[in-house]
């Protein structure tokens, strides 16, 4: 017994001194009682301190698993933060940027201007004067002669009933138009770039003005002369005499 307990006292001196030089989260060790003599009293006092070393090893690591959790929660949390926040920031910058070089819409005013010098001219007096048309220099070739002088003959006889979009004759001219287009474009290589644009233009503006309604011309007042007044008589007559 009193082996045992001078035993029990150099291990509970050792165990005091241990504790007291370890640290507050010591690391896990792997010593064996394996090739090691020891009495049964030892045995017994080194299996019981086993045991409780067990059952602080399994706290102490199970605390640690709590923080590593805590932590890695934590770390998530600030992942998902910073990820909405980058996400935000990211449709700021696009925003910015869209808004710094996106075209400002045109305004209706402006859609109207724009849609009003798309459209073609319409032909002038020197082009187009009482039903007679003046035709550019291409369109005057023997190639397009059937075509031209069908549409000079629509053109003399437009009437405000017939014409205007739509109308018998407006419609059989445009497709005449559209046939003296595919022409002047197979014979693209045998014309000068000028030559080309104004007979095109012509044709599209010819066909523009023929989309419009011809006006009624108002009639000519006589100069047939009125009767003098009588006073104006008397004194005509007078001047005679």
């Amino acid at each position: 017994m009193k082996t045992v307990t001078l035993s029990l006292t150099v291990l509970a001196a050792l165990a005091g001194v241990s504790l007291a030089q370890a640290p507050a989260m010591a690391p896990i060790s792997n010593w064996t009682y394996y090739n090691h003599a020891s009495t049964a009293g030892e045995g017994y006092l080194r299996g019981q301190a086993a045991a409780v070393q067990a059952v602080g090893q399994a706290n102490y690591l199970n605390s640690l698993a709590a923080v590593n959790y805590a932590d890695a929660y934590r770390r998530q949390i600030e992942n998902n933060n910073l990820y909405v926040k980058t996400y935000i920031a990211n449709r700021e910058e696009v925003y910015k940027y869209r808004e710094r070089y996106t075209r400002t819409p045109l305004t209706k005013e402006q859609w109207q201007e724009f849609s009003q010098n798309a459209l073609p001219d319409r032909l002038t007096s020197d082009q187009y004067s009482n039903g007679k048309l003046v035709w550019p220099h291409i369109l005057r070739m023997d190639a397009y002669k059937p075509l031209r002088e069908r549409i000079d003959v629509l053109a003399a006889k437009r009437s405000p009933e017939d014409s205007g979009d739509g109308s018998p004759t407006q419609r059989e001219i445009a497709s005449l138009v559209d046939t003296m287009k595919i022409m002047l474009r197979q014979n693209i290589n045998s014309l000068s770039s000028s030559q080309f644009g104004d007979s095109k233009w012509f044709l599209t503006c010819l066909d523009y003005e023929m989309k419009h309604t011809l006006e009624h011309t108002p009639a000519v007042a006589g100069t047939a002369s009125q009767p003098l007044p009588a006073s104006d008589a008397s004194v005509s007559q007078a001047t005679i005499n």
